[in-house]
């Protein structure tokens, strides 16, 4: 790995400056810090937030650090740095060079640069296809619904599951369950995966169920999770 990044550095040599910074965070009054001797007002709240910018990617050299708000950084999980957004945020992020995006709990400081709003994990670059270039266009969303779950007032009357695909092959339903699992848990939640069947003039069908599902903060969460890995939309079962 080390080898690799040497090799990349060279051919790309832009491409690669560590976004993040080594440089102290000097706390100031509350809701204020400074580095670089630029002082940094954090945001009361992340309401509504939405920008468009440059996003960027910190890694080996941040490995196992503490983040600004006292967690271990790690490269090969899914995380984020903002400079003002309170901590922690959960944030959609949108590629617009390719359209992916994906969930990402805000966790650290940074990027110090006047051109990036939002610096990602390597993996989380990865997942968004451009870590290889080192920076790309985006769109951030604070996402209200997971941020301030206390301002949601909607409650869904009874549990429900999420319909996230089907298949004919019971094997591939299997082996689907267990990857949407991982994903599922990766982004910090736990949902039981189910399959159903139901049979019809081609045969016997097997859908691959998430649930169940109690509140409708839970299942907005769910969805950003799935359609953020690119998922189709997933189809509302009601259960009795």
């Amino acid at each position: 790995m080390q080898t690799r990044n040497i090799r990349l550095a060279y051919l790309f040599p832009c491409l690669f400056i560590i976004s993040c910074t080594m440089e102290p965070i000097v706390q100031r009054e509350p809701g204020t810090y400074e580095v670089f001797g630029k002082k940094y007002k954090v945001m009361e709240t992340s309401m509504g937030y939405r920008e468009i910018g440059i996003a960027s990617w910190y890694g080996q050299k941040f490995h196992g650090n503490l983040t600004a708000n006292g967690e271990i950084y790690d490269m090969h999980g899914i995380s984020a740095a903002h400079k003002t957004l309170p901590l922690p945020t959960f944030v959609k992020v949108t590629n617009l060079e390719n359209g992916k995006s994906m969930i990402l709990r805000v966790n650290d400081r940074g990027p110090f640069y006047e051109d990036r709003i939002i610096d990602l994990s390597l993996e989380a670059a990865k997942r968004l296809n451009f870590e290889q270039q080192g920076t790309t266009s985006v769109v951030v969303e604070a996402l209200d619904e997971m941020n301030y779950p206390q301002r949601i007032t909607k409650k869904d009357n009874g549990s429900y599951y999420l319909q996230v695909a089907a298949f004919y092959e019971k094997d591939r339903a299997l082996l689907f369950s267990k990857d949407i699992g991982a994903l599922i848990i990766e982004h910090g939640y736990e949902f039981n995966i189910k399959l159903a069947e139901s049979e019809n003039e081609v045969g016997l069908l097997h859908k691959v169920w998430v649930g169940p599902i109690n509140e409708e903060l839970h299942g907005y969460a769910l969805r950003e999770i799935l359609e953020g890995a690119g998922m189709e939309k997933p189809v509302k079962v009601e259960v009795e």
